[in-house]
């Protein structure tokens, strides 16, 4: 069964942004509001929106706000995206909350967050996240 899951645009961390394809409409442009010289843009994409941060010139971060109808198409999408930013390497999970869940890279480069409450998941640079916490 395709859906607009199966085509949610996944653009590479670390690039540059004359490297990373815009990924839909852009709704909004702004600074990151705990990391002052981050900037992030919103784009409407099939099923929702993405967001993608700059900083330092480079994508370091990037967050689906795509909710799927099933369980089976949350399923589909985070195993399409895990896998994508994983880039080979498995992902531990650090916590759950009760909200969401936290997970690492093995590598420890790469965060993820899933938030199941509201079916947004995010992606990034542990050297960002440690900024912005």
């Amino acid at each position: 069964m395709n859906s607009f899951l199966d085509d949610l645009p996944l653009p590479e961390l670390l690039r540059t942004p004359d490297e990373v394809r815009i990924p839909g409409d852009l709704e909004f442009s702004d600074h990151h509001e705990k990391a002052a010289d981050a900037v992030m843009y919103g784009y409407a994409v099939a099923g929702g929106h993405m967001l993608l941060t700059f900083w330092h010139a480079r994508l370091h971060e990037v967050i689906y706000q795509t909710p799927a109808e099933s369980d089976e198409d949350a399923s589909r999408r985070n195993d399409r995206l895990f896998a994508h930013y994983g880039q080979g390497d498995r992902w531990n999970e650090i916590v759950d909350n009760g909200f969401g869940k936290t997970y690492r890279r093995a590598d420890e480069q790469r965060y993820a967050l899933w938030s199941y409450a509201m079916d947004f998941t995010t992606f990034g640079t542990m050297e960002f996240h440690q900024v912005k916490w």
